[in-house]
């Protein structure tokens, strides 16, 4: 499969797992942080090997939650916007952080495969 569809498929996937899975709320959110990383390190992985892939991925989603923490009006607008929700995120929980690293370790295997 071509990366461009794995990375829309990826997307697809954890929007909906995220929004509208019929699973518990805590299941909803990992699955949502698992394709948020492996989502972006597909993208890494056009300029990057396998492995930096999966740690830019993870640099970077960790990045973004940390940014949760921080409230200026720039981010504040992007947030208020449905692709700044999806991107930036809203609000920081510790508890994102395990998905991250799965999605991290998921990423870095499929990636090593192609």
């Amino acid at each position: 499969m071509p990366k461009a569809a794995a990375i829309l498929l990826t997307v697809l996937a954890g929007y909906i797992l995220r929004f509208h899975a019929p699973i518990p709320a805590t299941l909803r959110d990992a699955s949502g942080g698992i394709a948020y990383v492996l989502a972006f390190a597909l993208l890494a992985s056009y300029l990057l090997p396998p492995t930096l892939s999966a740690l830019a991925a993870l640099t970077f989603t960790c990045t973004v939650e940390f940014l949760q923490l921080w409230h200026p009006p720039f981010l504040e607008a992007a947030r208020q916007t449905l692709p700044g929700r999806l991107v930036l995120g809203t609000t920081f929980h510790w508890s994102d952080f395990p998905p991250y690293v799965a999605g991290t370790l998921l990423a870095r295997r499929l990636l090593k495969r192609r």
